[in-house]
């Protein structure tokens, strides 16, 4: 057919979905747009087509033009419209969606990256029963500045502090020291940028680190890359409502791709291979939500799965990434972890704006509810 008509690879492959399927909803979302159809018609009738089955199919073509028409954004309206009947189209649609977001906000933000990477890796507290630990490895590749201006925060937490209770959760260096500045916790060797490119901003309980006015230059691309240790910060075993805990990542600044590995001790949340990963917005508190993660007041799109990598970090792999693999071998051996013993799983994710979270959920021992979040 495509021979015939003459036409071009994109509007053979999208009318070739539609002549697969009778499903009226997938006819609609997979249909070329109406005047790519008008083409094929015309096309059509080049071959050979009667001018009356030509005349019908513009006919249903203009019925369609119509129906687009009705909706605020167009073809956008439509497909966004029929995402909760095509299972395969959500994705697309949130995708187009958050583009938007994306690209607005990092106009307004003044700075965006090609990529950013996060690593969780959930190893048991020493000495304490029923508490993990989670050593998060993030950073942004090929991050750059779009315009001069703009001093954002490529980092913010919790000024690190001991606790009278030696149980309490607290966010470490590698080797467990509560060193207050969070330039500490650069990994110089898988970083171009330089710790005076940073300035060190605190505000009450928290510390932030903010780029320097100057820094990167100009449209000039640089990889950073952090880590840290969140001591005790996870519950391993399910206590009253509470029958999973959670890993809540928030960016805080704009990629076009996020890739998020979780790599679990095999001791820990057995139950949950793979874990679930959903995407939260606005008013996501992840100290009420954890106990109840079937509440999706502000999910966006529904649950799905991490990839399961196996174990160790044979799979570790990133295209775009390269280094990834050293980073996370690198990382283990300074802590002293065995790769081997850990299942490996990512969920990879376009545009995630500022406000929205990215949350991968770990069933905890002895739970009895649902292992996946469910939407109502």
């Amino acid at each position: 057919v495509r021979m015939l008509l003459e036409l071009d690879r994109t509007q053979s492959w999208r009318i070739s979905r539609v002549l697969l399927t009778t499903n009226p909803n997938e006819i609609l979302h997979e249909s070329p747009a109406p005047k790519g159809l008008s083409l094929i018609i015309d096309a059509a009738e080049r071959a050979g087509a009667t001018s009356a089955s030509a005349k019908q199919a513009r006919g249903v073509v203009s019925a369609f033009a119509g129906l687009i028409a009705k909706f605020p954004d167009g073809a956008v309206g439509l497909k966004g419209a029929l995402a909760s009947r095509v299972p395969r189209a959500e994705e697309a649609a949130m995708n187009a969606a958050r583009s938007k977001i994306a690209q607005g906000m990092s106009q307004l933000l003044g700075i965006k990256a090609a990529v950013r990477y996060v690593a969780s890796i959930v190893c048991p507290s020493e000495g304490f029963d029923g508490l993990a630990d989670v050593i998060a490895v993030a950073g942004y590749k090929d991050l750059r500045r779009l315009r001069a201006g703009p001093t954002p925060a490529i980092f913010s937490g919790r000024t690190c502090t001991k606790s009278a209770d030696a149980s309490a959760p607290a966010v470490e260096t590698l080797e467990g020291t509560t060193d207050p500045d969070p330039r500490t916790r650069l990994l110089d060797d898988f970083s171009e940028m330089e710790h005076d490119s940073l300035v060190l901003e605190t505000s009450g309980e928290e510390r932030r680190l903010v780029l320097a006015p100057d820094q990167p230059p100009l449209n000039e691309p640089m990889t950073l890359f952090f880590a840290q240790r969140l001591s005790r910060s996870l519950e391993t075993v399910a206590s009253g409502k509470a029958e999973h805990d959670l890993i809540h990542h928030t960016p805080l600044l704009l990629s076009d791709v996020n890739t998020f590995d979780t790599l679990i001790h095999e001791s820990l949340f057995t139950a949950s291979d793979p874990p679930a990963v959903t995407v939260e917005r606005f008013g996501f508190d992840p100290g009420v939500q954890r106990a109840k993660p079937e509440d999706a007041v502000y999910r966006v799109g529904q649950g799905e799965r991490t990839q399961d990598l196996g174990r160790g970090l044979r799979r570790a792999t990133i295209r775009a990434v390269p280094r990834v693999p050293d980073l996370l071998k690198y990382t283990f051996e300074r802590v002293g972890l065995d790769p081997s013993e850990y299942r490996m799983y990512r969920a990879t994710k376009k545009h995630i704006p500022p406000g929205f979270a990215v949350v991968i959920w770990l069933r905890a021992e002895g739970a009895t509810g649902p292992s996946v979040p469910v939407v109502l």
